[in-house]
């Protein structure tokens, strides 16, 4: 025991304490599956009523309107806005609920209500959703002069802004909303092309976040940028008929039929919007370019260096990749930052392998290679990432050890490899290739798989899900579509590549658990609600590194004041902690204390809703 190290904990709590507020009445705790940061639920699951008769768009703003107040601690200045309807095969109806704090926009908060299409029962309830209390209200600095410090903050020189700026509330990297200034700026840096929306702190100005729009295969090196950068450029093939194209741009065309075509054969999908919009592509994009991308408009494709790779354009699951990232936008609109950026790049390299076995007829060793038919052409073998085995590629491949900095855009391609290897696995069964972890994930191929991802991406997932989130959304993807088997081949995909999440495991969850989340940093306590409990209690502890503690406590109340009291603790110097005890009667809460270290992400999985 590290008696001095609780000394030193107990200290801390009385400078710094997160509280994580307990689920108000209404929704009982044994319905959420999963909690964010601040203790708001983003998962809950059971009796939660119905949307009752009326329009759907209308029902279930005042739905979402009630439920926020009674269980997700709302102020009563937070509304809704339903942006999109679909309905599926399975009898259910999803709807996408965007919301607004006083009428601004809180980009990446979105609520997704899952009801039953007949009775119109609300089955499940997942997101983001973002209290207001606590929240800027006006602007202490002006558009322009807040987006000049934000865009120098983002080390962007000569930029142009391309749309007026506006406030907006926007996610921190914490998950935290902050009143901003978004603004809409183009410029080139050493990757080439870029646009993205840069967000400004509307008190101080300084830099909260970007949003890129243009998502690249993979960002790496710098090229002339000098000749042949005016999209789309001239027209060359409509529909598969071709005048004047060279074999690049044939190429290139077939390949964007065939992914169209795998789409809407596996999906039933309409092109990347699901509403029949023109796949526009463009060859010959600038001069030794190796590179390719998705602009929010069009596919765009460089010819390579000749050495690095080849025209990417002829690698058909780099087609497939971009295209994917084109119905990403358009249905979970991950963030293409940190966890949701990374699981962005998963999806398109998950859907890229899956076209390519689709095109192909099976799964084979190719099929977990992005883009070895134009890669490096000089190497025989070689590829971009490699699914099965992400540190070939450089990748992580293991998400208590992944890439937490800012480059990359907080790692959206190094970290991409945890969801790939999942997936990977999923198919094709195993174990992981390094040894990070020891358990054996029976494969459940790829028709199975790609249809629960697909799922997952299209219903489940929203702007701002992290690795937990995924984790939650595939399970309950797999529970709508299969069975025991299935579900349980999920849950064995995300422990082999270390995920935690609630509702059925990850990081030691175990169905039923209440599933916390969160960062923290050495010398800061997050704490629990306290709760009535008896009997035996148990919490697991999973951190990113390298030292974290887990306490469970007791409230004592005296006449004048009450005080909580240490009943068992789990201190050994790691990553991970787990206490499993019997207590009588009483409230009780957990404690999670930073020894060492900073921006730990860690995962809490506790029974009995504490």
């Amino acid at each position: 025991m590290k008696n001095w190290k609780l000394a030193l904990a107990l200290i801390a709590l009385s400078l710094t304490v997160f509280s994580l507020p307990a689920l108000a009445a209404g929704v009982g705790d044994e319905r959420v599956q999963a909690r964010d940061l601040q203790g708001v639920p983003t998962f809950v699951k059971g009796d939660l009523g119905s949307l009752g008769n009326g329009g759907l768009r209308g029902a279930v703003e005042r739905y979402l309107t009630d439920l926020t107040t009674d269980a997700f601690k709302a102020a009563g200045d937070e509304q809704f806005r339903a942006v999109r309807i679909h309905s599926d095969d399975l009898g259910q109806t999803h709807i996408r609920v965007n919301q607004e704090i006083n009428g601004l926009p809180v980009l990446g908060a979105q609520l997704i209500v899952h009801i039953d299409s007949q009775s119109r029962n609300v089955l499940s309830v997942n997101g983001k959703f973002v209290p207001s209390i606590g929240l800027a209200r006006e602007a202490a600095t002006g558009a322009y002069e807040a987006i000049g410090i934000a865009s120098s903050g983002a080390g962007i020189l000569g930029g142009k802004s391309l749309d007026d700026a506006e406030l907006v509330y926007v996610l921190d990297a914490a998950g935290q909303a902050r009143l901003a200034w978004r603004n809409l700026i183009e410029y080139e840096n050493a990757d080439g092309l870029q646009r993205d929306h840069v967000f400004a702190d509307a008190e101080t100005g300084s830099l909260i976040t970007r949003h890129p729009t243009i998502h690249y295969t993979k960002s790496w090196r710098t090229y002339d940028a000098n000749n042949g950068t005016s999209l789309p450029g001239s027209l060359r093939c409509t529909n598969g008929s071709c005048s004047g194209a060279d074999s690049v741009e044939t190429t290139l065309d077939g390949n964007a039929s065939d992914a169209y075509d795998y789409y809407s054969t596996k999906f039933g999908r309409d092109s990347f919007n699901g509403s029949g919009a023109t796949i526009t592509s463009t060859a010959h994009y600038s001069s030794s370019y190796v590179n390719a991308f998705w602009n929010s408009s069009q596919l765009v494709f460089g010819d390579g260096d000749g050495v690095n790779s080849g025209p990417l354009g002829n690698a058909f699951d780099v087609v497939a990749h971009e295209l994917t990232h084109a119905v990403t936008e358009y249905e979970s609109g991950l963030i293409y930052q940190n966890e949701s950026g990374a699981l962005n790049e998963a999806m398109s390299d998950i859907f890229a392998a899956a076209a390519e076995s689709w095109l192909d007829g099976s799964v084979n060793s190719n099929t977990w290679k992005v883009g070895e038919d134009t890669w490096t052409p000089g190497t025989s073998g070689d590829a971009l990432r490699y699914m099965n085995d992400p540190q070939l590629g450089g990748d992580y491949d293991y998400w208590p050890t992944r890439y937490t900095g800012t480059q990359d855009n907080g790692g959206v391609h190094w970290n991409s490899g945890i969801a790939n290897l999942a997936f990977q696995l999923l198919v094709d069964g195993g174990t992981h290739p390094r040894g990070a972890t020891s358990n054996t994930v029976p494969g459940i191929g790829m028709a199975k798989a790609e249809q629960i991802f697909y799922r997952a991406n299209t219903v489940y997932m929203g702007p701002s899900t992290n690795f937990a989130g995924a984790r939650t959304a595939t399970v309950n993807a797999a529970t709508d579509l299969y069975g025991t088997t299935e579900i349980n081949a999920v849950n064995e995909a995300w422990d082999a590549v270390g995920v935690p999440g609630g509702g059925g495991g990850g990081g030691g969850c175990q169905p039923g658990d209440v599933n916390y989340g969160g960062t923290i940093s050495a010398g800061q306590n997050h704490v629990s609600a306290g709760a009535s409990a008896s009997g035996t209690l148990r919490g697991d502890l999973t951190g990113s590194a390298p030292d974290i503690d887990l306490y469970l406590e007791q409230e004592s109340c005296g006449w004048w004041s009450c005080s909580w009291s240490t009943v068992a603790s789990s201190t050994s110097a790691s990553s991970t902690e787990s206490i499993n005890t019997s207590v009588g009667s009483g409230t009780y809460r957990w404690r999670i204390n930073g020894y060492s270290g900073s921006g730990i992400t860690y995962n809490l999985c506790v029974n009995n809703g504490l």
